[in-house]
């Protein structure tokens, strides 16, 4: 389904119009349910495409524009399938749709498929923050997925769900990480290292957790008060030894990571240096900020 909405914008539209013709689909608008469109209104898209700029570009625009809607039409598809699964099994069990559990499917569909919500007045900033941080309801999302107090809010049901999700994740990641420790790769177990839960083979590194290993090092870190080299494996106390590092300079760092590729491309040119200590050039800065990313894997490939 999502090569068809890759090469067709018919087969796009008529993806969406069946999510929309659906009998639960004011149940999914009425639990704010994220369903993105291509539209200009950046509230209304995916946040790693929040303008439709790239769009335009002459020739590879439109291999841009298909991928932004195969994307798109991708995780609309597997929120409202999600969605429509758990409101069938909670009848099937002969209970009460009730708003409460609705509320809390959506909370789950919308943070397990990268969409977190900050609630409140707040929610309003977050478009206006994706211009500083990159895709701020990602963030929100992994560190939502991370914290108990999410999970002891939701209804009890769908917190099972949830739960189960988690540990069928943990479990999945971990057995990649035990296969390729078998298979002669080097793995990352210490939870203060960067390479922490990633394989390295060589100088390369492949994380398979999909965004939430920075957090686990940093909430690490911070806790212990404590740094490992991924070079060295030198240990680094915070606050001790000349120039030292504190947890405000870890946070800073971590937010630094995040930043959007415009905040990034100023703190590099005003620093000289990337944020990992490499030397950069005008010219390397617009290639890695500015350039699609769509173009920089054709690249690549």
């Amino acid at each position: 389904g999502m090569f068809k909405m890759f090469g067709s914008e018919k087969a796009w539209r008529a993806a969406q119009d069946e999510i929309t013709s659906r009998p639960t689909y004011g149940l999914m608008k009425q639990a704010k349910l994220a369903l993105t469109d291509m539209g200009h209104s950046m509230t209304s898209r995916e946040e790693v495409f929040m303008s439709d700029l790239a769009e335009k570009i002459p020739v590879f625009g439109k291999g841009i524009k298909a991928s932004n809607r195969a994307y798109t039409g991708f995780l609309n598809r597997l929120r409202a399938d999600t969605f429509d699964d758990l409101i069938t099994s909670r009848k099937s069990l002969g209970l009460s749709v009730d708003p409460d559990f609705v509320k809390s499917v959506s909370k789950f569909v919308n943070s397990a498929t990268g969409r977190g919500d900050i609630g409140g007045s707040l929610e309003k900033t977050l478009p206006t923050l994706n211009g500083l941080i990159f895709s701020p309801r990602l963030m929100l999302s992994r560190i939502n997925l991370l914290n108990p107090a999410f999970y002891i809010k939701l209804e009890p049901t769908v917190r099972k769900e949830a739960l189960r999700s988690l540990f069928t994740f943990a479990g999945a990641g971990l057995t990649i990480l035990s296969l390729a420790k078998m298979a002669g790769a080097d793995v990352g177990t210490e939870p203060r290292s960067a390479d922490f839960g990633k394989i390295k083979i060589g100088k390369t590194r492949y994380d398979p957790w999909g965004g939430f290993q920075q957090y686990i090092r940093l909430a690490a870190q911070l806790m212990t008060g404590e740094s490992v080299s991924t070079t060295t494996g030198r240990l680094t106390v915070l606050g001790k030894g000349f120039r030292p590092l504190t947890r405000l300079d870890i946070l800073a760092r971590g937010f630094e990571y995040k930043t959007s590729p415009v905040a990034s491309f100023a703190l590099d040119l005003l620093r000289g240096k990337s944020a990992i200590g490499e030397d950069i050039t005008a010219s390397s800065l617009i290639g890695q900020r500015f350039v699609p990313m769509v173009i920089q894997d054709l690249k690549d490939a």
